[in-house]
This record gives structure tokens, C-alpha cells and sequence, in this order.
């Protein structure tokens, strides 16, 4: 799986660019800014270590009060702040995260897409760790009855603290040797701290209905079986050139029918998903392989360009050329 990472001062456009694959809808802003400079100091890097698992890691210094405000895709998120301070909030509510305060880390179960705010302030400083959870990924490991905890379709928000080994597993990360690497040890490392994490933060995320009940939800909403092997041809690139008739042949499904459980699972559109993931794949290409625009454009399933540039820049904010211009100089 890839991973971007960008050190010392972080700019509006390579917070974006790390920020994409994570939320969408992005807007950043900051008293005294000029938009030109950069906005944080430091160190921050995402890495997609399973398809649906990602996790960042940010060291950074506030130069100007961030506020960045977002729409958080459906999922399990898992924040963990080890150092410094963190205001963030999901929906309606809001957290600080931190030693210092009430609470190191939070778990919040969103059933649908919802509003993120991270409010910082000039000079204020975070180490933190995010992980994301995708239906997807909750799904395949038996986990997707988690999202189904909020019965009002709302954020449901669980303070959690973490274990001394996993907050000294989470302190190593950060070590400036580590901070450094990027090679297959250092992704096993980030891969045994995420599943870490998720295993922590799902204990504190289960639902907290008796056992009994649990099982008769669990029998009365039985897992999707189409819906899960159309998730596996996506993961395992059988999707890639295919159009949403061609993947309802193959699942034996009418493509309305197809289309309307998809979204009922999924809280969005087919068609909105599998561009976003193609976008995505060209996306990384450009980044971390160097692929030209035309190479990238194919990999997202465009045979022509300016639809291709239209359609990366509508979803990432920035064209492809800008984003593979910013890798090069970043590299």
C-alpha cells in the first residue's frame, strides 16, 4: 500500500493533498494567514496500509490557528493524541484530546458522512495518530454491525484510553529515526500499531446492547454476499475498466437493484465510489510512482485527459499536473 509523507513546513497544498484520501470537501483557514505561506511546522504522513485502513501520523506546530473543516466519509474513526493538544469536533460535538485533558483518545462510529472540524490555535502543538475505518474494511473483518450502534443515524462519540503499550508503540513512531523511513519494516511497524489501535478502539466502540440482542440484530441484518464480492473485485482491481452494467452482470443483479443496495450499505452512490477510487489510484500513482498524467489518466479509466483533469481536480482541488509537481518537489 503507498504512503505520502511531507516534513517541516506543510503548505495549504500539501495539506490538501495529504488530507484528500482521508476527507472531502476540504476548506482551511487561519487569522493573519497570507495563503501563500505555509500553515503547520513539522512532520504529518498518511499511509493506506489495507484498502479501507488509513493512518496518519502528525508532529506539528500551529503557525497562524487552523481551522479546517471537512466531510468525514462513513466509518470508524480513531483518534490518539500523545503529546500536546487537539479541539476537534464531529457533527455537533466537540473533544480536546490530549495529557492534559479530559481524555487521549476518542472513537467515534459515523453511520453516514459528517461534518469534521479540527479547530487549532497560533503556537499550539499536536502529536497525534488517526486511524480510519471504512463499512468496507469494518465488514470484512466482522466488525460492520459497529456502525449500526446509532440508531439516529448520528456520530456516536466514545472516549478511550489507550494501553501503556500501545501509547509506548505510538511514542516509538515518533522517534526521528523512524520519522525517517520509509521501507517494509517501517510499514510492518505502522501495520501492527494500526491493528493495535483498531483492536483497542473496537472494544470500546462495540455496541452496548445484552449479548442476546446483539445476536438477533446480527441475524436480522445478514452481510450483503454481493455487496461483499463486488467490494473484492474493487480491491483486487477486477472493477478497474468496468462499468457499473458490466458489474451488475457479473454480481447476477439488475444494475437498479445493484445501485440502490449499494447506496443503503454504503451511504453514497455506486458511481460516486468507484470514481472515487479510481481518482484515488490515479492519485497515488502520481504521487508515489511518477506516473505521467496520460498513465494516470488511464489508470482512473479516462481516455481522455482534460475529463480526467477535470474530474481530479473537482475531487482533490488541484489538477493532476499540480499534484504530481508538488510530489516532485517534495521528493
Amino acid at each position: 500500500m503507498g504512503e505520502t509523507a511531507f516534513d517541516h513546513g506543510i503548505d495549504a497544498r500539501q495539506l490538501r493533498d495529504l488530507s484528500a484520501p482521508l476527507v472531502r470537501h476540504q476548506r482551511l483557514d487561519a487569522p493573519d494567514w497570507d495563503r501563500r505561506t505555509a500553515l503547520l511546522d513539522g512532520h504529518m504522513r498518511v499511509a493506506e496500509l489495507q484498502p479501507g485502513m488509513r493512518l496518519r501520523l502528525a508532529e506539528v506546530r500551529d503557525r497562524f490557528g487552523l481551522t479546517s473543516r471537512a466531510e468525514l466519509p462513513a466509518g470508524l474513526k480513531i483518534a490518539l493524541v500523545i503529546d500536546g493538544a487537539a479541539r476537534v469536533r464531529y457533527g455537533a460535538d466537540e473533544v480536546h484530546l490530549g495529557p492534559e485533558a479530559n481524555a487521549t483518545g476518542v472513537v467515534v462510529s459515523l453511520p453516514r458522512a459528517t461534518t469534521f472540524a479540527r479547530l487549532g490555535r497560533a503556537g499550539g502543538f499536536e502529536r497525534t495518530l488517526t486511524l480510519g475505518l471504512s463499512p468496507h474494511w469494518l465488514a470484512r473483518h466482522g466488525q460492520g454491525d459497529i456502525l449500526d450502534a446509532a440508531p439516529d443515524d448520528m456520530p456516536r462519540l466514545r472516549h478511550w484510553t489507550p494501553s501503556p503499550g500501545l501509547l509506548t508503540l505510538a511514542a516509538q513512531l515518533f522517534a526521528p529515526e523512524r520519522l525517517a523511513r520509509d521501507d517494509a519494516a517501517h510499514h510492518l511497524q505502522l501495520s501492527g500499531l494500526a491493528m493495535a489501535m483498531a483492536g483497542e478502539a473496537l472494544a470500546v466502540a462495540r455496541p452496548t446492547m445484552p449479548l442476546p440482542e446483539r445476536l438477533e440484530a446480527s441475524h436480522s441484518a445478514p452481510v450483503d454476499r454481493r455487496l461483499a464480492r463486488l467490494m473484492a473485485m474493487v480491491d483486487d482491481g477486477q472493477a478497474r475498466g468496468a462499468t457499473q452494467d458490466d458489474l451488475a452482470r457479473r454480481l447476477g443483479m439488475s444494475l437498479s437493484n445493484l445501485q440502490r443496495r449499494f447506496r443503503a450499505q454504503q451511504g453514497e452512490s455506486l458511481g460516486r465510489f468507484l470514481r472515487r477510487h479510481h481518482l484515488t489510484l490515479a492519485r497515488d500513482a502520481l504521487i508515489r510512482e511518477g506516473a505521467s498524467v496520460e498513465a494516470a489518466a488511464a489508470l482512473a479509466g479516462y481516455t481522455r485527459a482534460p475529463n480526467f483533469a477535470t474530474a481530479f481536480k473537482r475531487e482533490f482541488g488541484l489538477t493532476p499536473s499540480e499534484c504530481r509537481a508538488g510530489a516532485s518537489a517534495s521528493a
